[in-house]
């Protein structure tokens, strides 16, 4: 170990680190002004936030959350909790009184800054349990750690974050609870883990998925979480904001519109062109990369996959499922990173094997690039070790170019998830040697908190 370089680096960052933080931040401020110039300055309003904003103002005056559109003619598609959660931001239809409501500029304006405030609240939540929790880790280059650990992870994964922000879209508010949800885990805070996986699933269905976390641990603190959480967020604050009747009306029309269709039960297509298609959205989930395989053609390719597409999807969902609980192993909690690490994959996973996965979806994959790094730094002293930065590296470029203009075609065939697959097959590996390593130090008696149930 190179002891001197460790002594400097306990100093701080490189001027070039710094240099590149700076880049960074005033990159985060830039873009807001483009955003707001995008949302509320051109002609035709571009980004989802107004789909919120009207869903809001309908949850104000009573009129129905999913059939009010924005300006472009697109729908509100989430439970009504985020809805009433907009109220504040309540953007009316044209000819609608906008008496008590904030000039649109301003709302989109404060819908980017608390998007920020999350991936920051988030992160740096997440970051400050690895560190309370897992202190042996941090003894050297405890300083460079501090920023790579919340910075260099927001930098690989800036491609989905920039995107969300950029289209006014709620995955930062997603990414926020699910750190909130391991930090909790990880600082034996199990009942309040269990709540923010409920507020995730509240915010967007597909989240449910994670209940399985809870479920393999046997933490009953955790579900009874999630149980209460979602009774709250789905029940009662509806209830007591849009009425009994109302709320009642509200869940009908999300099944009739989104569940049902999403779940081939339900005829009903208004959500196609904009959500559901594969023709005709930015999907990178397995349906549509496997579909996008089958049909290379943008021009040519059908709005819906084939049968045969649907099996093979639905037998390598399973697949990836199975084998990320047979890596974790028998039903039972783990050590305190490995059941962080369990988390963190299971979140990505969910992206993964969702048929709607939008590129923006992969800020999910943020959790995981903390987990890697911070047992990476359990065998290397090197502040990313070579392994890990060509894959991170890989990730960054692969996550990137399908968003450029010149590769439109290939980000149709849904690419971006195969990086997003390779990270998480590296991650599954790196569960085993979480796992491999707690047995070892137990057989050595080696007591730390890393190592606790």
């Amino acid at each position: 170990m190179d002891t001197k370089g460790l002594t400097k680096d306990k100093l701080g960052l490189t001027g070039a680190e710094r240099f590149l933080v700076g880049v960074l931040f005033f990159f985060l401020l830039f873009f807001a002004d483009i955003v707001q110039i995008r949302s509320a300055f051109l002609s035709r309003v571009m980004g989802d936030a107004d789909c919120f904003f009207r869903a809001g103002w309908a949850a104000k005056v009573g009129k129905s959350i999913y059939e009010v559109t924005d300006p472009n003619g697109w729908h509100y598609n989430y439970p009504p909790l985020f809805a009433i959660a907009m109220i504040p931001l309540a953007d009316p239809p044209p000819g609608e009184s906008r008496e008590g409501c904030l000039p649109f500029p301003v709302s989109i304006n404060i819908f980017y800054k608390i998007s920020l405030l999350s991936l920051f609240l988030g992160v740096f939540f997440l970051a400050r349990a690895y560190e309370q929790e897992l202190p042996l880790v941090f003894e050297n280059l405890s300083a460079r750690k501090w920023y790579y650990l919340r910075i260099f992870s927001i930098v690989v994964c800036l491609s989905p974050i920039a995107h969300t922000l950029m289209r006014g879209q709620v995955n930062l508010f997603l990414l926020m609870m699910i750190c909130l949800s391991i930090a909790f885990q990880m600082t034996s805070k199990s009942f309040l883990s269990g709540v923010m996986i409920a507020g995730s699933i509240c915010l967007k269905v597909f989240p449910v998925f994670l209940l399985i976390v809870p479920v393999w641990r046997k933490d009953y603190k955790q579900l009874a979480g999630c149980v209460v959480g979602l009774i709250l967020g789905l029940v009662i604050i509806p209830v007591s904001v849009m009425g009994v009747d109302k709320t009642k009306t509200a869940y009908s029309d999300f099944y009739n519109v989104l569940i049902g269709p999403s779940l081939g039960i339900s005829g009903d297509n208004t959500r196609g062109v904009e959500l559901t298609n594969l023709n005709s959205t930015d999907n990178h989930s397995v349906l549509a990369f496997l579909h996008g395989i089958e049909h290379p053609d943008f021009s040519k390719k059908p709005a819906k996959p084939s049968l045969v597409i649907k099996i093979v999807q639905i037998l390598m969902s399973v697949l990836f499922l199975g084998w990320l609980l047979w890596s974790k192993g028998i039903p039972k909690k783990g050590s305190t990173m490995e059941d962080a690490h369990f988390l963190a994959l299971a979140s990505l996973l969910m992206v993964l094997i969702c048929p709607v996965s939008h590129s923006q979806y992969f800020v999910l994959a943020l959790p995981l690039v903390m987990s890697m790094l911070v047992f990476s730094w359990f065998d290397t002293s090197k502040i990313v070790s070579p392994w890990l930065g060509v894959l991170l590296l890989f990730y960054i470029v692969a996550n990137l170019l399908p968003l450029l203009p010149v590769f439109e075609n290939i980000k149709r065939m849904g690419v971006m998830f195969v990086p997003n697959f390779v990270l998480f097959v590296y991650g599954t590996t790196l569960l085993s040697n979480i796992k491999s390593n707690d047995q070892i130090a137990l057989e050595k008696g080696v007591a730390t908190k890393f190592f606790e149930s």
